[in-house]
């Protein structure tokens, strides 16, 4: 692609910039309700990363890595702490009602764990890119320093542990909308063997 065509496409798709983004999750109902303005607090977030497990396999000739399992990254939230630090006590009581601060005692899976979903805008603030993670919980809230010499904002860490997510991409679904057909990539047969679409 030569620079002018770059330029071009960029001067009429645009690209994506890391400050539009929106966060949506409720913690189990008996800690909070109203979320909204918990929600506008989140500063920063990231989209996780997946990977790969491999080993080597060999029928013959040289090795060659073969997956076996999914692994997924965490996903990391920041926060700004409100005045009345409401957005660290929903996060202390979240962790409280996964194990019980005096009995010991663990809750059951399914009373701690909710669906989380981040999507990206554009410039018009257009959705462009949604992910949606599943049976999602908080996994670390990060210490603060508190110090008598700094001004800063207080902000709060937290990583979420999740089991799996799916994601979704505007562009696709309306380019599959508009030709009836979904959006596979054209895949080289080799060898006359077929390629497998998930």
């Amino acid at each position: 692609m030569s620079i002018d065509r770059f330029i071009a496409e960029v001067k009429r798709f645009g690209l994506s910039r890391t400050n539009r983004y929106t966060v949506r999750f409720r913690p189990p109902v008996s800690i909070y309700h109203d979320m909204q303005s918990i929600l506008l607090l989140c500063d920063q977030v990231n989209l996780p990363g997946v990977s790969y497990s491999t080993t080597q396999n060999r029928m013959y000739g040289e090795f060659r890595e073969v997956p076996y399992e999914k692994l997924y990254d965490n996903l990391s939230f920041s926060f700004y702490v409100d005045r009345k630090m409401e957005v660290k006590a929903i996060f202390d009581r979240w962790m409280e009602y996964i194990q019980h601060p005096t009995r010991r005692t663990f809750n059951y899976y399914d009373k701690y764990i909710v669906p989380i979903t981040v999507t990206v805008q554009d410039l018009t603030e257009k959705t462009q890119y949604t992910i949606e993670l599943f049976e999602c919980y908080p996994k670390q809230i990060s210490s603060i320093q508190l110090d008598s010499a700094s001004k800063d904002v207080m902000k709060l860490q937290v990583s979420m542990q999740y089991k799996w997510f799916k994601t979704k991409n505007e562009t696709a679904l309306q380019n599959e909308e508009n030709t009836g057909a979904p959006n596979v990539p054209n895949v080289p047969i080799n060898n006359n063997v077929m390629p497998r679409i998930f």
